[in-house]
């Protein structure tokens, strides 16, 4: 009956016009004949159709009124669809509240997934989205971490990126010019432009010169974004995960994460004293107020920096290691998946794909991408050109082939959100050393793997 719901839905419910008393007869996906009435007007359809209630629960707590105006605008064209939207994330842990809901049998209709790791773990309940419109449209290999056996199991959420951002006013202010802020291809050039901010901070009325935390509802920063640059940094950074997945590599003997620990200690220096600490609002509040020059963060921030100063003159830097290599790049990626919730009835399963098919392929779905949630589209039939400062900044690294990996969604599950968070607070309030810290994370990570 699924091709039948949609047609009646999609076709019915969008093109009738008129009260033709035609009838025709149509072959439904099981084989059996169907006769359509087409004397039914767009309202006759939607009177008949049964009220379904679709469960949203998602992480993303930056684009929640977006979507709630999203919501309505897909209700008002649907309204037969009641939409319950949950949103856990601004430092929640979601994957311990999506196996909470789906223990207690409140099983959401849509929910996120990341990749490889959850796509593994929740694989039993996503539904094959394969032929779904969008799937034609889709950039080129962002669906590859949501594919396994030959199936499509969720549409991306859109292309994200971060690194230590940057306001160019207040650069400027302390006597950087562009061409300085472009040379910025190593630790070392980023830690000059540090301690030349630094030094000016009163007269620039800073807090702090950069914005980094470790702690508070911000501990994703340092424990999921920071943590993934020394994996992003390997050769092969899949090849490196599966080796210590396998126990052939560790994380105490390799020369990325000896760099990693001069990258943790330039953060420390020129942050907030009380690094361990500092909350989410906090963080990028305290940037669009001017009392932070710079921050590690991402442009899933925009609309919050948006509020405070319309007129932010903002983008990213590299965060560096070391010297050379890709330390001129910063990481780019597909934050998350929204998929289906297979387990749930028929009808509620066609109204998720229905509300997937309203995001990515109508004029209000790509509304929403650009104008409201100030997404990078991950569609190729959505016009981008009117990208906000920090997506523009994402762009121009992307089409000059300066990007790194978001490693960490292949990662055993519980490494970031527990053991990473852990070990970056054990460092910072000085209760390991840096080598104890990466025999901690080792020692974790075999006992996550197994």
């Amino acid at each position: 009956m699924r091709k039948l719901w949609t047609l009646l839905v999609i076709v019915m419910a969008l093109s009738f016009v008129g009260c033709s008393q035609n009838t025709e007869t149509k072959e439904s996906s099981n084989g059996n004949n169907q006769t359509i009435d087409n004397s039914k007007t767009k309202d006759d359809v939607e009177d008949e159709m049964e009220a379904v209630e679709l469960d949203i629960f998602q992480f993303k707590v930056e684009i929640v009124e977006q979507l709630d105006s999203l919501i309505a605008d897909f209700e008002s064209e649907y309204p037969y669809i009641s939409v319950n939207l949950d949103t856990t994330g601004g430092g929640e842990d979601y994957g311990a509240a999506l196996k909470a809901r789906m223990n207690s049998g409140n099983m959401p209709a849509i929910f996120n997934v990341p990749g490889p790791t959850e796509r593994q773990l929740w694989f039993d309940y996503l539904e094959d989205l394969s032929n779904e419109p969008w799937v034609e449209v889709t950039s080129a290999g962002l669906l590859d971490n949501i594919t396994q056996e030959g199936k499509v199991l969720g549409q991306p959420m859109n292309i994200e990126g971060y690194g230590v951002m940057y306001n160019r006013t207040i650069l400027h202010e302390a006597g950087i010019t562009d061409e300085e802020i472009k040379g910025v291809n190593s630790l070392s050039a980023l830690r000059e432009l540090f301690a030349k901010v630094d030094t000016k901070k009163s007269e620039l009325g800073l807090e702090a010169t950069m914005g980094w935390s470790v702690g508070g509802t911000a501990w994703w920063v340092a424990a999921y974004h920071t943590f993934n640059v020394p994996f992003a940094m390997q050769e092969d950074p899949l090849a490196y995960v599966d080796e210590l997945n396998n126990g052939t590599a560790i994380i105490a003997e390799n020369e990325r994460f000896d760099e990693f620990q001069n990258l943790i200690d330039t953060f420390i220096e020129y942050s907030y004293p009380d690094v361990g600490s500092i909350d989410y609002e906090k963080q990028y509040s305290d940037f669009a107020a001017g009392k932070t020059a710079f921050m590690q963060q991402g442009n899933w921030t925009i609309n919050q920096l948006l509020e405070i100063d319309p007129e932010l003159d903002i983008a990213f830097l590299p965060i560096p290691l070391g010297d050379g290599g890709k330390n001129d790049s910063i990481p780019v990626g597909v934050p998350n998946y929204w998929v289906v919730n297979s387990k749930l009835d028929d009808s509620v399963k066609d109204a998720a794909i229905l509300f997937l098919n309203y995001i990515a392929m109508s004029e209000r779905g790509h509304q929403f991408l650009i104008d409201d949630a100030k997404f990078i589209p991950a569609f190729t039939n959505v016009d981008a050109t009117e990208a906000d400062p920090l997506a523009q900044s994402i762009l121009e690294y992307s089409s000059t082939g300066k990007t790194i990996p978001w490693v960490w969604h292949a990662f055993p599950a519980g490494m970031n959100e527990t053991d990473a968070k852990q070990a970056f607070q054990d460092y910072v309030s000085g209760n390991k050393t840096w080598i104890e810290v990466l025999e901690f994370l080792d020692t974790k990570w075999a006992e996550k793997a197994q």
